[in-house]
């Protein structure tokens, strides 16, 4: 069989001599091999080296980050001791606020609710990171849980505090406090004295403010009108008052009432005039103060007398 070769011409239009190269079947497999493993060495080449380039950019950037998140950290680690004294100066400050609420301090092991933190262990790229970047942010995120749950807790103790005070409040508007009569004196105190009527012994459950006829009677603290009685005897005329808390008065003897059963009234509001109804030796008011429906000494829930 006729062998073929492979003829290269080389010629220049300036010379009229023409060179020729003639390439076996071998030859062109040869060279052909050499030239793409020459191609893939230099490729090769290349691509280690700018590799090895790009890596050494990345590595001098991911230091140039950590030490950015370092002082990131430090400075996230310097602002939570600030907020620590802040929530030491919360938890002083809500002790004060419970002791003028009249509720208890919180227990340190209720407030240690706070404290403690949980590691994120869950958290698998921290691994990644340097040993003393990967603790100090550890940290941050254990403060950060702790901050979280006090913060709760204070926030929980707050808006009890704003309920017991605003019960408080109620309780003072609802709570007798003042004259029911503004002139006059004190004609019969709380307890026993003889009965004018009987000349025995007999408990007296409230006092009598002897006042002018027509002298303006009012309420000592808000309430509800629940008793409005026109009797010949005992009381006369007189009212009864619930101001809730278990707290109500009595207001006897009067000679006019300008107050309906279901009324609400507030502090100071009118209720009505002394007089001298019912079972009486002059004009006076009778005041009662009663607890779950006990007389109490009425003097005890005066305090302008």
């Amino acid at each position: 069989m006729e062998k073929r070769n492979l003829k290269l011409l080389f010629f220049s239009p300036e010379e009229s001599e023409i060179k020729s190269l003639n390439l076996g079947f071998k030859k062109i497999i040869v060279f052909s091999v050499l030239f793409i493993l020459g191609i893939f060495i230099v490729t090769s080449l290349f691509t280690t080296i700018f590799i090895k380039i790009y890596n050494n950019y990345r590595i001098t950037e991911l230091r140039r980050q950590n030490v950015v998140l370092a002082t990131q950290l430090a400075s996230i680690e310097q602002k939570m001791g600030g907020i620590k004294t802040k929530l030491k100066d919360l938890e002083k400050f809500d002790n004060d606020l419970r002791i003028l609420a009249d509720l208890p301090k919180l227990d340190e092991d209720v407030r240690g609710v706070g404290t403690g933190g949980s590691e994120d262990i869950n958290n698998f790229a921290l691994e990644e990171l340097p040993v003393a970047l990967k603790n100090k942010t550890r940290n941050a995120n254990m403060n950060l849980d702790q901050f979280t749950r006090q913060v709760d807790l204070q926030l929980n103790s707050f808006i009890e505090i704003e309920k017991q005070l605003n019960n408080n409040q109620a309780k003072v508007r609802h709570t007798p406090s003042i004259r029911p009569v503004m002139v006059g004196y004190l004609k019969s105190k709380y307890g026993n004295r003889i009965d004018p009527f009987l000349d025995i012994m007999r408990h007296h459950d409230g006092i009598d403010i002897a006042a002018e006829i027509g002298t303006p009677v009012y309420a000592p603290a808000d309430g509800v009108i629940i008793k409005v009685q026109n009797d010949r005897v005992g009381y006369g005329r007189h009212i009864l008052i619930d101001h809730g808390y278990g707290i109500n008065t009595l207001y006897g003897h009067l000679s006019k009432i300008d107050v309906k059963v279901g009324q609400k009234v507030k502090r100071w509001d009118k209720l009505g005039e002394v007089g001298r109804t019912g079972k009486a030796t002059g004009y006076h008011l009778h005041y009662e103060v009663l607890i779950s429906e006990h007389p109490i000494d009425p003097m005890n829930f005066i305090y302008n007398w």
